[in-house]
């Protein structure tokens, strides 16, 4: 939510030639399925808590999202509907977010992979496909998306392997820019309360936004003796639960010593709070792929605070994870990454005004 908020906020300026909206879309049978674990009162991972935290990301957002005539949302699974509903309403569609492009929960015919038909101009914002394994897709997906990539009028990616994915369907003469996370490029200074080393006193206090549990719970196990440990959206015995809103969330980093993440955005939201952290991947894809956590870490100058453990040696040993929180707990660096985030910033800015200079073109065609 606070990356669609971050992508509304960068779009709808004074200088936006045409008004832009966010529109609210999921999965009807992944929404369907979320459901069922509410209400299943043995899911460890879910609950009344984690609908609230849904709930309340939902109506952070809504002011600033389209309202679908006589629906809630879009069920972007019925492709034909939603196709006839925004070609009924938008002139134009800018793809972005994290992650829509890999074919995850819809296949190659995707909403977000926009047809040639869909509305006059299309543009793509800092859009992902990372976890796609692109080297298992048929001859058949490859043409689908390749066709809807070629009526892009502009395209820009977040990762590496999301920009080398585009290329090898499109080939090395479309022009292709990758830039960082919409939360990076507008920075959040709104909600994000910087981490200040001089206000940190006793008890060293930890947050873990970590999707892995057996990670989790083994760096719950080795350090809850020594330190205070709070989690974000997955629980863990022996830590603290917290229940937070976008708002809440983005202020929350910067009052640890230390946050341990295998999130996107918990590396996101680290790095905006300058707080110290280690980010760590353990899909095995990364053995093979780059991931969005490493891509970014390098353009920022801090890889020194990635642990890949799927690497040749590590794989399974968390010790070596484990050594690496407890010296950043035990000894915070200083924060060396400002000019480098200036720099992606400044770049991010760049493309959005060469994309919102495109979709203005578009639009005036259709008038």
């Amino acid at each position: 939510m606070l990356q669609a908020y971050a992508t509304y906020q960068l779009f709808a300026t004074a200088d936006a030639r045409g008004s832009y909206s966010l529109v609210p879309t999921d999965v009807g049978h992944v929404r369907r399925r979320r459901l069922a674990s509410v209400l299943n009162p043995k899911n460890p991972s879910f609950g009344l808590t984690r609908a609230r935290n849904f709930a309340s990301m939902r109506q952070f957002v809504s002011p600033y999202t389209h309202k679908p005539v006589g629906k809630r949302w879009i069920d972007v699974s019925d492709r034909n509907g939603t196709l006839d509903y925004l070609d009924s309403q938008f002139d134009g569609f800018v793809t972005g977010s994290d992650e829509v492009w890999n074919l995850a929960f819809v296949g190659d015919k995707s909403i977000y992979y926009a047809p040639e038909s869909l509305g006059r101009v299309r543009a793509s914002f800092a859009t992902s496909a990372n976890r796609l394994d692109i080297s298992g897709l048929s001859t058949g997906s490859r043409e689908i998306l390749r066709r809807s990539l070629a009526s892009y009028t502009y395209i820009s990616v977040r990762d590496a392997n999301t920009y080398s994915f585009v290329q090898e369907l499109l080939g090395e003469s479309v022009g292709i820019d990758e830039i960082v996370d919409p939360t990076l490029i507008h920075g959040l200074p709104e909600f994000v309360v910087p981490y200040s080393a001089a206000s940190r006193n006793g008890r060293k206090k930890i947050l873990l936004m970590v999707r892995d549990r057996t990670v989790g719970e083994g760096l719950v196990s080795s350090l809850s003796g020594s330190v205070d440990i709070d989690t974000v959206f997955i629980r863990y015995p022996g830590a603290r639960f917290l229940q937070l809103d976008p708002v809440q969330f983005a202020g929350a980093f910067g009052q640890y010593d230390c946050v341990v993440t295998d999130f996107f955005h918990g590396t996101c939201m680290s790095t905006l709070s300058q707080v110290p952290f280690i980010s760590f991947d353990s899909e095995c894809l990364y053995s093979k792929y780059e991931s969005k956590i490493k891509n970014l870490l390098v353009k920022l100058g801090l890889q020194d605070r990635y642990v890949n453990l799927t690497e040749a040696g590590a794989a399974g040993d968390h010790r070596v994870l484990l050594a690496a929180v407890e010296k950043m707990i035990a000894e915070p660096p200083a924060w060396t990454a400002q000019s480098a985030m200036d720099r992606e910033r400044d770049h991010g800015l760049a493309v959005l005004a060469r994309i919102k200079e495109a979709v203005g073109e578009g639009l005036a065609d259709v008038r």
